[in-house]
């Protein structure tokens, strides 16, 4: 069977034993239940006892983190990687993506497995940064400019949003060559932006994936504070300060809504509008369908943000909320980051289970040329955790783990903004129906390619 066919699909179809409907509201209710035992337990700590979390140093994890030679190591691997999907993505196989090893490295390997186990485990990204090792290697220490305060991270939140709209709405991801000449070109930027305007400075505001990875980081077990390295749990970096500003919400619901436009495609919502919409992009051929889905990601995070807002504004006036209205939206919207994960993680499964694999058999002839550099040219991919069923069950899991651990966290950020256990009751009512809409919304996405309702 082709990994062609199993791109962001199923070949075989999964007949759920009862209706979809059904695990729809056992998800819902999971959530509900969550809110409810969150009270018990946690409804009592309020001001800043509510965001304080355990974390315990670990002397032997900070041996492994600022050890030189894995440092090293890890930036030669970062470098290593960016070379072999530029020098592969130009000169392999571009009649078939699947045979080039360049889109392996770029849409599985980093967009969606380097996500999901950096907020397992700690932001790999920072280690295997390869802008900032060549940046290290050739730069120079003394920047000329300053960034202006008022760009934020919007710079950072444009670039994501191309790199989104790349994916999802150019229709032309699929091209080696392209992804390694903008890979190439985005690299350029970086290295040019960290010398006009130092290092740490452009890094921390306008590069996309370094912000990204900082709020991946902060859900993760790791913590890396003046020198030393701290285990907590998940999650609870979540809880530190943020600035506010939009510029980080509107990156946060970017994380989120991307993920969901992506699901959405396959679903039979998707294929109705662009039939309706057909007169109006159809003359215009790919480009005309490109900007449809281009509009379609726009339209999406705008929902999603005016969806937030609105219930945040219901949050902050039911919890008789004091101060910046925008400060509080800002910290709320990291609760959105656990979602963002688990609905990465389901969302990619099958990337991570079975199109991985097609990388094995490339690293024997990575070039299309005819090599056997490794004995690995005969491996076929397995497919073993990749039934339907399975898939199912593990979406339906992760989805409700990542809508508890964020119910979770807005209980406790509301017990530090407002003043009392009444308020932050009343203030979570609000986001505990967000929750519930977020919980069955994206379980309905997620359940469309790969399950038929029970009959």
């Amino acid at each position: 069977m082709s990994l062609a066919i199993f791109l962001h699909g199923f070949g075989v179809r999964y007949d759920l034993p009862i209706s979809l409907s059904l695990y729809l509201y056992a998800a819902a209710g999971v959530v509900v239940i969550s809110f409810v035992m969150v009270v018990i337990f946690a409804g009592d700590q309020l001001g800043e006892r509510a965001v304080r979390y355990p974390r315990r140093e670990a002397p032997w994890l900070a041996a492994l983190v600022f050890n030189p030679v894995l440092r090293i190591l890890g930036r030669v691997l970062g470098v290593a990687g960016l070379l072999a999907i530029i020098v592969t993505g130009l000169f392999g196989n571009q009649t078939d993506p699947t045979k080039n090893p360049a889109e392996y490295l770029l849409w599985i390997y980093f967009w969606a497995g380097l996500v999901i186990l950096s907020g397992l485990v700690g932001n790999l990204w920072a280690w295997i940064n390869p802008f900032a090792a060549i940046y290290d290697l050739v730069g120079s220490p003394r920047p000329a400019r300053r960034l202006p305060e008022r760009l934020g991270i919007w710079p950072a939140a444009f670039f994501y949003f191309g790199f989104a709209c790349l994916e999802l709405a150019s229709g032309v991801a699929n091209r080696p060559w392209l992804i390694a000449a903008l890979s190439f070109l985005y690299a350029g930027i970086q290295l040019i932006g960290m010398a006009v305007y130092g290092r740490d400075e452009w890094l921390s505001r306008c590069e996309a994936f370094s912000i990204l990875f900082s709020l991946v980081e902060r859900f993760s077990p790791v913590e890396v504070e003046a020198g030393r390295v701290y285990l907590r749990p998940w999650g609870t970096g979540l809880l530190k300060p943020l600035r506010p500003g939009w510029d980080w919400t509107v990156f946060i619901v970017l994380t989120l809504s991307t993920l969901a436009f992506d699901g959405l495609l396959a679903t039979p919502l998707w294929q109705q509008l662009t039939l309706w919409t057909l007169p109006v992009w159809g003359p215009f051929g790919q480009l005309g369908f490109a900007i449809l889905k281009g509009a379609g990601i726009v339209v999406l995070t705008a929902l999603f943000l005016a969806v937030f807002s609105l219930f945040m504004r219901a949050v902050v006036y039911f919890g008789r909320g004091k101060g910046d209205p925008l400060a509080t939206t800002t910290l709320f919207a990291q609760t959105l980051i656990p979602i963002a994960l688990v609905y990465n993680a389901a969302h990619n499964y099958s990337y991570l289970t079975v199109q991985a694999q097609g990388l094995i058999p490339l690293l024997a002839d990575p070039f299309g040329r005819g090599w056997n550099l490794l004995p690995t040219a005969g491996y076929k991919p397995s497919f073993v955790l990749a039934g339907a069923a399975t898939v199912w069950y593990v979406q339906v899991v992760l989805i409700v783990l990542g809508h508890v651990i964020a119910v979770y966290l807005a209980h406790l950020r509301a017990g530090e903004r407002f003043r009392s256990a009444r308020n932050v009751l009343l203030s979570q009512y609000p986001m505990l129906l967000l929750m519930v809409l977020y919980t069955m919304t994206s379980l309905w996405i997620l359940a469309q390619p790969i399950t038929r309702e029970a009959g």
